[in-house]
């Protein structure tokens, strides 16, 4: 079987393709701009969701159930009383915390780019 010299065309150093045209270093376009663009940063407005874990102080004035208190009125069961409070939200209103500290904040998902 022969070519000619017509049939022959070099492929790209970069990514194996063959081109129509290759670059003077012998790489494809889409190549030639990865390479390019590889060490240059672009700036855009991104939009995306986070979750943030606070930890807040916060002083209420609450009727504590009597099976958390003990003989004298003082809170016994610190643990049990913090699980109550966690499953009643409702009896409880949250008022502005005095010290509110950012804990963690995750990205949850990309919304938009621009």
């Amino acid at each position: 079987m022969s070519s000619t010299s017509a049939d022959w065309r070099p492929a790209c150093l970069e990514c194996g393709a063959v081109p129509e045209l290759l670059d003077e270093d012998l790489t494809c376009g889409p190549c030639r701009i990865r390479i390019h663009l590889k060490d240059q940063t672009v700036k855009k407005t991104v939009k995306f969701s986070i979750e943030r874990t606070t930890e807040a102080e916060v002083e209420l004035e609450l009727t504590v159930p009597a099976e958390f208190l003990d003989e004298d009125g003082e809170i016994r069961d610190e643990d049990g009383f913090c699980e109550w409070l966690n499953d009643n939200p409702g009896e409880w209103e949250l008022s502005e915390p005095f010290f509110e500290e950012v804990q963690d904040t995750t990205v949850l998902e990309l919304l938009n780019s621009y």
